[in-house]
Order: structure tokens, then C-alpha cells, then sequence
């Protein structure tokens, strides 16, 4: 029987195996830590102030209108690179719901004498609706490639509030700085060139 046998005594941790593990525990954390700074350092430009939200697509479209309406001047001859643009942006095809489609479901104006206006609500949800990433990112891309095509001397002027969009865009491969061959959907770039050389989509 039990009678007369012994009971091992539960293993119990010493100081020193606690303050082991803690110390585990906090390198670990230390380490996460310094990858997240090393992470959001990539990502320097755009900085969300929750007493000033702003939405970086509305800057986006700003930053264009800007630039059409020369109230930021672009180093380039008046060959009408404007309306060149729109032109490029209002034939272009964007991701959409399950097929590409026009990207005039996201531009809502588009010319020289009002500039570039974006129907920007249409984005809001890309954080968590991967199609709407998609389409975030698409409009990126055509953007960039509407004026790599058409007034290249702006793409210095885009490139930091592409860049700021970017980063809030999930998975969006756009190459803000106007490389055409990191455009990704044969859809996109296909139907863009169809504008740049002036056929109607």
C-alpha cells in the first residue's frame, strides 16, 4: 500500500531561474522592440496625428492639382502635359470589384482648369478590404505612370506623397519613383499605354 512511502517534493524555481526567465522575456521584447523602429524607420514621411487626421489620398489628389495648376511649379514647356495627363488617367483601368475597370470610378475630375479631384472615400476601407488595396495601389501606379509618360520633371514633386499613400496601402508594390517595369497587371499597364498613344478604352 501508500502506507509508509514517500511523497517527492514539488520541484520549485529558485530566484535565480525566475530572474532568468525574466530576463528572456524582456530580451525578447527588446528585440521586437527594434525591429518594429527599424520597420516604421522605412516608412518616413507620413505620420498620423490623430488630432489632425488627414487621409493620404486627399493629398494625393491635392499634390496633382497642385501641379496642374501650377500653383507648385513643374520645370517644363507648356505642350499641354495637363490635359495629356488627364487623358492618360481618365482611359486608364484600375483593380476593381473582381475585374479592372475604368479608374474614373475613383476620379471624379480631371482637366486643366480644375485640376485632379478623387473620389477618395471610395479608399478608406483598404486597410482591412484587400480589394481596395488593390485599387489604392492601381491608382498609385497609374498615376506615377501617367506622368512618367507625360511630364517626367514632376516625378521628384510625386514621389513623397506617393511614397506617404504607399505606406498606407497593404501590400501595394508601386514604384513611386516612376519605374515602369516594377507596374505590376498586364490589365494596368496594357490600357494605360492605350491612353498614352490615344486610343479610348
Amino acid at each position: 500500500g501508500l502506507k509508509g512511502s514517500k511523497l517527492s517534493p514539488r520541484p520549485t524555481l529558485s530566484a535565480a531561474a525566475v530572474f532568468l526567465f525574466f530576463e528572456g522575456m524582456a530580451k525578447q521584447l527588446l528585440l521586437i522592440l527594434a525591429l518594429a523602429v527599424s520597420v516604421s524607420a522605412k516608412f518616413e514621411g507620413w505620420i498620423y496625428d490623430p488630432e489632425h487626421p488627414t487621409e493620404p489620398f486627399d493629398e494625393v489628389a491635392k499634390a496633382v492639382t497642385d501641379m496642374i495648376l501650377d500653383h507648385v511649379p513643374v520645370d517644363r514647356r507648356d505642350d499641354n502635359w495637363q490635359g495629356n495627363f488627364c487623358s492618360c488617367m481618365e482611359n486608364g483601368h484600375i483593380s476593381s470589384w473582381y475585374q479592372y475597370a475604368s479608374a474614373m470610378y475613383l476620379v471624379d475630375t480631371c482637366n486643366p482648369k480644375e485640376g485632379f479631384i478623387m473620389r477618395s472615400g471610395h479608399l478608406q476601407d483598404r486597410h482591412v478590404e484587400p480589394l481596395q488595396g488593390m485599387m489604392a495601389c492601381d491608382t498609385l501606379k497609374l498615376i506615377t505612370y501617367c506622368l512618367s509618360h507625360h511630364v517626367q520633371e514632376a516625378l521628384p514633386t510625386w514621389e513623397k506623397t506617393c511614397k506617404n499613400a504607399h505606406y498606407t496601402t497593404p501590400a501595394c508594390n508601386v514604384d513611386c519613383s516612376g519605374a515602369v517595369h516594377r507596374f505590376g497587371g498586364f490589365g494596368l499597364v496594357a490600357l494605360a499605354a492605350a491612353a498614352f498613344f490615344g486610343f479610348s478604352a
